[in-house]
């Protein structure tokens, strides 16, 4: 005769869950998988259960009600970080005002791709860029359509490598409003067409910089503006690109370049005067 408390049976999580989780992750698409690691009483999720969150959306569930609410108000302050896994307990009467008592562990696990840097042109100051920036933990696409340049053995660190006209560059890139953009074409010209581009793409990216001076600043704001775009999106733009920290030559360039993707990246003012 068995004696002792029964083991609960485990949660039958359905395939379509992890589906979802495979094509989620697929598309880069940032999460919190949110795992009831123990629960006790008549808490209304059982240990195993999970969920994703997603800014718009979650798939599966924790147990419904005000815990499943709690739990996607959390996962949705998480979103997009880089924290590790953390647990919360949650007693469901006096913590959730529940009237069904016990209470529940959640595990919260983000889960965040990292970052995606498009470069356009494949010219001096992009071979270095995809270097520094690859080392800094980015995903490098670069983009061009001179085959002669845009070469793996020029650009070995970049997980993507886009042959591709300049007037198909932007459509090509599938960009996003988690991207870095980097436009370091051949000249002013293909940089106000990629712009032109971005500006007009379904979703704006992260950050859009061009290389150049502060008086091709001037210039390129100025036709953009006379041309309609978005005064918020051309003042948005950075250009020139990077920290001034006196780089001359293309691989200081990239340094300073990067040392701005990742202060975008994890929410640090410029520093003023820069």
């Amino acid at each position: 005769m068995t004696t002792g408390k029964r083991r609960p049976r485990p949660v039958a999580v359905p395939p379509e869950f992890f589906k979802s989780l495979a094509e989620l992750t697929a598309g880069r698409v940032p999460l919190v998988l949110v795992t009831v690691s123990e629960a006790s009483g008549s808490a209304p999720g059982k240990a195993g259960a999970k969920m994703i969150v997603t800014a718009e959306a979650t798939y599966g569930t924790v147990g419904g009600g005000r815990v499943e609410n709690a739990a996607i108000d959390h996962a949705r302050e998480i979103l997009g970080g880089f924290a590790e896994p953390e647990t919360r307990r949650y007693n469901v009467v006096q913590d959730l005002g529940m009237s069904c008592g016990g209470s529940m562990s959640l595990m919260y696990e983000t889960i965040t791709p990292a970052p995606r840097l498009v470069i356009f042109g494949a010219g001096h100051i992009s071979q270095p860029l995809c270097a520094v920036a690859s080392v800094a933990g980015f995903d490098v696409t670069v983009l061009d359509e001179r085959s002669d340049w845009l070469t793996e053995d020029r650009f070995p660190d970049a997980r993507e490598r886009i042959l591709a006209g300049w007037g198909e560059v932007v459509e090509r890139a599938k960009l996003d409003r988690h991207t870095f953009v980097a436009s370091v074409s051949p000249g002013h010209a293909f940089d106000k067409e990629i712009v032109k581009g971005v500006a007009a793409g379904a979703e704006r990216p992260r950050y859009v910089g061009v290389i150049g001076s502060r008086r091709k600043a001037a210039v390129l704001k100025k036709e953009l503006l006379e041309e309609g775009i978005d005064s918020a999106f051309v003042e948005a733009l950075h250009i020139p690109m990077g920290f001034n920290i006196g780089a001359v030559e293309p691989r200081e360039i990239a340094i300073s370049v990067v040392a701005e993707l990742v202060a975008e990246l994890r929410g640090v003012a410029r520093p003023e005067g820069w």
